[in-house]
């Protein structure tokens, strides 16, 4: 079956205020995140509380809440149900806006009652999301890779939070004798269970919806799922305990399962109707790619095969694979969202190629590109002035893809005014 967006969507979509929120905020906090960075800049494992602020400022300000925005509203227009409560859409992006930004000035001021209370704030946002996210799924029958993946994500997000929440709490009762190895399967529930399988869940129906192809093959996609969900849970395992042996097999098991997945979507994209899809899937694909490379600078740091090797596999696992491939797909879902809404009295929608400046999309991939390797070198060979630099690429970078969403409204509104 063709995965076609278009198709009978327009009673399922949300008011075009309810993503856009999600959107231009986690932009703002894209911005913020490599400004806290460039003044912070650090080239050793060990994380300041100005980087760990930067470090949560893309997690839950970006990644998060690119996550909530996109699939409040494109897994209803896949699974053909509509939010029941768009009431709670708004709900989770106040929480979680005032839970991401108390925790961020917690962090940065080392004050540890806001940044209890920002993470309580923003675990109950996202609590909230995977509720309606989980509503949405009840019933569909039809799609077992995405569900699958979903609730394997919606189970990491409740281990998350737990974690998480002790982590907050200790910062200011300081019970916990050894945090390492909790904070290790933090870490890993929020990037891998949580963000991960809803990146690799949501990319099976997204990359298909967008180049207007098959939906990938069933059998591989249930063999990604049993690889990437018994490794996450080896890799756990193996950080509770303190056991490299599971952590490094869990570690094996999802880069094999990012692997199927990566086959079975290439060959989907192969099929596709849509032929010229032009510069805006390459940032899709090398966050695709970046997800086993973050992997195998885990097994380094895990065996400590090299210096700040730690440092290095939570930069490729945080803004080599997550932060390239989310807001690669923002770059598309935006369009796609602002056209839909655009219907004029006659029918008449914008096509996407006339409200994607691809000039400003180009100019923010290269400028995160040229930050992704110099910050990665910098850590590769310490050096403090490296990682600056690249934090200063990323923030131009988080500029230019600002000025890529002023332009996509701009282009907006002038189709209005000449179709009005």
């Amino acid at each position: 079956m063709i995965i076609d967006p278009s198709q009978n969507a327009a009673g399922r979509l949300l008011p075009p205020d309810i993503p856009f929120r999600f959107f231009g905020t986690a932009i703002f906090f894209h911005i913020l995140a490599w400004a806290v960075l460039a003044l912070n800049a650090q080239s050793a494992d060990g994380l300041s509380w100005p980087v760990l602020a930067a470090l949560h400022l893309i997690t839950l300000g970006v990644l998060a809440m690119v996550a909530a925005g996109a699939s409040f509203q494109l897994l209803p227009v896949a699974t053909k149900r509509a939010v029941r409560a768009p009431v709670l859409c708004r709900v989770t992006y106040w929480l979680m806006t005032g839970g991401v930004a108390l925790f961020a000035v917690g962090l940065l001021f080392n004050l540890p009652v806001l940044v209890a209370v920002g993470g309580g704030l923003a675990a109950l946002g996202l609590l909230v999301m995977a509720i309606l996210l989980v509503d949405n799924l009840m019933g569909v029958e039809d799609m077992p890779i995405v569900t699958g993946h979903a609730w394997i994500a919606a189970l990491s997000l409740v281990a998350v939070e737990v974690l998480g929440g002790l982590l907050a709490i200790n910062l200011a009762l300081g019970f916990l004798d050894n945090r390492s190895s909790l904070m290790l399967a933090h870490g890993i529930l929020a990037a891998f269970g949580f963000m991960g399988m809803l990146a690799q869940g949501f990319s099976t129906i997204l990359l298909p919806m967008f180049a207007l192809s098959f939906a990938p093959s069933q059998r591989l996609g249930k063999g990604a799922l049993l690889c990437n969900g018994l490794g996450l849970l080896f890799a756990v395992t193996g950080a509770l305990i303190e056991e490299p042996s599971l952590l490094a097999l869990g570690g094996l098991l999802g880069m094999c399962g990012m692997g199927i997945l990566a086959w079975s979507l290439a060959a989907t994209y192969r099929k596709r109707m849509r032929k010229r899809t032009g510069f805006f899937f390459l940032p899709i694909w090398i966050g695709v790619a970046a997800g086993p490379l973050a992997i195998l600078c885990g097994l380094a740091a895990l065996f400590d095969l090299f210096a700040n090797a730690g440092a290095l596999f939570i930069w490729m696992l945080v803004v080599g694979w997550l932060l390239t491939f989310l807001m690669g797909v923002l770059q598309r879902i935006m369009p796609f969202l602002a056209s839909m809404h655009s219907a004029t009295p006659n029918g008449r929608t914008p096509l996407l190629s006339q409200l994607m400046a691809e000039g400003w999309a180009k100019a923010h991939f290269a400028l995160h590109l040229t930050a992704v390797l110099c910050v990665g070198a910098g850590f590769l060979f310490g050096s403090v002035l490296l990682v600056r630099i690249g934090a200063l690429s990323g923030l131009a970078g988080a500029l230019s893809f600002a000025g890529y969403g002023v332009e996509l409204f701009t282009r907006v509104r002038r189709f209005r005014l000449e179709n009005a």
